[in-house]
């Protein structure tokens, strides 16, 4: 076993004054030939965290750079040896972990910064061909290599700039010849990739609520410009219906879209549509809500219900923390909290320091995102579904969204409305 000891000043050592000191300023002299296991794992550990210019292997000696001294015989080379080989391994092991994590985790620093890319992959295939690392070693950097070869971010790329350019349909898709769920999987990979695409930096400062938060938060606006989108959508099918069982119709289908969006855990789309009947343009359309099934009416209701922003959507949140991903949230959820917590506490406290509290409920925030970020629908992409939910050609604006809904129920006089009602 190993003691320590007060050591007398000598070359290469100095006077320790406490155990904690020893690796720095004290020296470790053995009793026995053999050493206790706790004594390799506390060198490995020292060892592997050391910056390389304070720590070199000497014949017979670990000696760091402040001149602190491990004092070893002849008979034990092959010991030195095999912790030499330890703390390799073990430093070797860390930045593989480190690697894992980084490329698994936050996919995202990789996909938007290629000379970071390039220079983790050299890095990777240099392990890769040294023969002196170990066969788990190896494998180890071939996975990472794999994650970081996988093209998935490509064609989400691809698929963010058709949802950017949308250019003219060729085919003739409808909304009467697609059916809900053709509607519900195309609307739901189309959030998901836009959500995706949503870089962390972009969440931290309110850049969203910035005068140019066109430049600083691009993402989050198209999220927000989507959203709008889809929900003009919505209403402009029902009122360019010319009938009121047409209408009727259209409502109970697109409330069969955002009950399917909700099963797959959607929970942006269901809000969008429930959005779209709460547009004073649907709601107001008596005769067509009398045409609506009853079992729809109650179906509408509970969907609100989820997507309610009474108390702070507390339905949704919990929804969404039961639920396990793929997942879309919706964002203005977390955006307020965001908001709440940058306008609630300062940067600094008192007396100077940063804020770390602040910075722990900020990182829990955005920690969630990227949780629901990092796993993908297993939809497979339909232009044609996706070219007709983005056709702009389709939207009617507020103006004529109302203008269009007096035009198909116009408005009742109060004469006319009092002899109904009796």
């Amino acid at each position: 076993m190993y003691r320590l000891q007060q050591a007398r000043p000598t070359s290469g050592c100095r006077t320790g004054t406490s155990p904690r000191q020893v690796g720095t300023w004290g020296c470790i002299s053995r009793t026995v030939c053999y050493p206790e296991p706790c004594y390799i794992h506390n060198r490995v550990f020292a060892a592997a965290t050391a910056g390389s210019a304070n720590l070199r292997v000497s014949d017979g000696n670990f000696t760091s750079g402040y001149g602190s001294c491990i004092t070893s015989s002849p008979d034990l080379k092959q010991q030195r040896k095999n912790k030499e080989e330890i703390i390799s391994t073990a430093a070797t092991a860390r930045v593989l972990n480190v690697l894992r994590h980084w490329t698994t985790k936050h996919k995202q620093d990789f996909e938007m910064d290629s000379v970071l890319k390039a220079k983790v992959v050299e890095l990777l295939e240099e392990m890769m061909g040294d023969v002196g690392l170990l066969a788990s070693e190896h494998k180890a950097a071939s996975n990472i290599l794999r994650t970081l070869a996988y093209e998935d971010g490509d064609k989400n790329k691809a698929r963010l700039q058709e949802i950017l350019n949308p250019g003219k349909r060729a085919d003739s898709a409808t909304f009467e010849t697609l059916s809900a769920l053709q509607l519900a999987e195309q609307l739901t990979l189309t959030d998901h990739t836009i959500f995706c695409s949503i870089p962390y930096e972009e969440f931290l400062n309110k850049a969203w609520m910035k005068p140019d938060k066109a430049t600083r938060a691009p993402h989050i606006m198209l999220t927000s410009k989507r959203f709008n989108e889809v929900s003009k959508l919505v209403a402009s099918e029902v009122v360019s219906q010319p009938t009121i069982p047409g209408r009727a119709s259209a409502i109970e289908k697109w409330t069969a879209v955002a009950d399917i969006c909700r099963c797959m855990h959607n929970y942006n789309s269901v809000l969008e549509i429930t959005s779209a009947f709460q547009n004073s343009a649907i709601y107001r359309l008596k005769k067509t809500w009398e045409k609506v099934s009853k079992q729809t009416k109650q179906l509408v209701e509970k969907l609100k219900n989820l997507v309610s922003s009474d108390g702070r959507f507390k339905n949704m949140r919990n929804e969404l923390h039961r639920c396990d991903p793929p997942c879309v949230p919706y964002l203005g959820v977390y955006l307020t909290d965001l908001a709440f917590i940058e306008d609630g506490a300062p940067n600094f406290t008192e007396d100077g320091l940063v804020n770390f509290s602040k910075m722990r409920m900020i990182a829990h925030v955005i920690r969630e995102l990227r949780q629901y970020q990092q796993t993908p629908y297993k939809i497979e992409y339909d232009p044609k579904v996706t070219s007709y939910l983005l056709d702009q050609a389709l939207i009617l604006d507020d103006d004529a969204l109302y203008a269009t809904s007096l035009q198909i129920e116009p408005r009742m006089s109060p004469s006319a409305s009092a002899s109904s009602g009796s």
